[in-house]
Order: C-alpha cells, then sequence, then structure tokens
C-alpha cells in the first residue's frame, strides 16, 4: 500500500467528516434533545487487528453494527462500515431510542430492535454523505448488529492493512454515550476514492 500524500490524507479525513457529521446529525435526530458531537477523524494504514486499539482494546465489550457498503452496478468504491458503542453506551443509548430513560439491565429484544434500526439509519445517512462527495450511489448492505468483544470484531492479527477512516462520537448531555463510526477501505477502493476526487 503507497503512503498517501498531505493533500490525499486531508481529502480523507475531509471525507470521514463529512459522513461522520451527517451520521452524528443524524443519530440527534433519531435521540431527541441529545447532540452529537464528532471527533476530528483519524486516517491511517492498520489492520483490522490494530484498529481494535482504537475501539479501546481487544477485550472490551461492544455493540458493533458492521456493514458492507459501495457502487452500484459497479465496484470501483466499496468498503466495511463499522458503528461501534461500547457496551453500556449502547444500553444507555437502547433505552434512550426507546425513550424510557432510567430502565436498567441488559438490553433487551426490543432495545437490541431499535438499535439495528437506528444503525441502518445512521449507516445510510454516512453513506449518501459519501456518497455525494465521491460522486457515486453508495449503497450499505443490512447492517449486522451483534454484541462481542472488540478482539471477535475486528479477527486474526495477519489481516491485509487497510486504510482507515476513523471517527469518535459523544452525546452533548444525559443519557451519556459514545462511540466510534470506522471505515475500511482496500488499495483498489482507496484509489477509486481518490479518482473520484481528482486526486
Amino acid at each position: 500500500m503507497s503512503a498517501l500524500t498531505a493533500r490525499q490524507e486531508d481529502a480523507l479525513r475531509e471525507v470521514a467528516h463529512l459522513g461522520s457529521a451527517q451520521a452524528a446529525s443524524m443519530l440527534a435526530r433519531l435521540v431527541g434533545d441529545v447532540g452529537v458531537l464528532v471527533d476530528v477523524p483519524v486516517v491511517l494504514s492498520a489492520n483490522r487487528w490494530q484498529v481494535g486499539w482504537l475501539l479501546g482494546g481487544r477485550d472490551v465489550k461492544v455493540v458493533a453494527a458492521t456493514f458492507q457498503f459501495g457502487t452500484a452496478p459497479e465496484t470501483e468504491v466499496k468498503g466495511e462500515l463499522w458503528w461501534v458503542l461500547k457496551a453500556d453506551d449502547a444500553e444507555r443509548l437502547g433505552r434512550r431510542l426507546l425513550t424510557r430513560p432510567g430502565v436498567s439491565g441488559p438490553l433487551s429484544a426490543t432495545a437490541s430492535a431499535a438499535l439495528s434500526e437506528a444503525a441502518n439509519i445512521v449507516a445510510s445517512a454516512c453513506a449518501n454523505a459519501l456518497g455525494t462527495m465521491v460522486h457515486a450511489v453508495l449503497l450499505p448492505s443490512t447492517p449486522e448488529v451483534q454484541t462481542r468483544t472488540v478482539a471477535d470484531l475486528v479477527g486474526p492479527a495477519d489481516g491485509p492493512f487497510r486504510t482507515v477512516l476513523c471517527a469518535s462520537f459523544v452525546s452533548t448531555n444525559a443519557p451519556a454515550f459514545a462511540g466510534t463510526l470506522v471505515m475500511l477501505l482496500d488499495d483498489e477502493s482507496r484509489e477509486g476514492v481518490l479518482r473520484r476526487l481528482g486526486l
């Protein structure tokens, strides 16, 4: 994988910022009067194992919604999108989505369904924003939402390197929740994105 120029890295960071900002805006609408802020995205070359450290460590228990996204009918731009929250944050967000603040205990099936639907909406908002920037229709797959450790999410240590676009988000008021939006692009897709950006 060739190194990115400073201009290319800035462009990919802007792509990640636009996608994560739209995702955060949609999430804020879903939860009502709770604002959602997004950090400046990180752009780096890493394998999935190394991405685990960006998510808090391999033993951390998370609720992760994972998607494939790509252009249709072509496949010049495709990749993976992860929407990841620590288990406690996911519980608080799930209760908020059900407008039942104060309920304690593990996620119910209904709260899990609410999280799945929220993940689908957030992913679609992110994909639409990315598509607008790269002049393509990006279609996210149906989300797979699971509670698992980061180690289970990222898989073995010997996987190929990807270009990783990573943005953290956090609520601005109660109920407090935070998470991370991760986009993974292989070499071909990264080059496809850069070509569409004129780089």
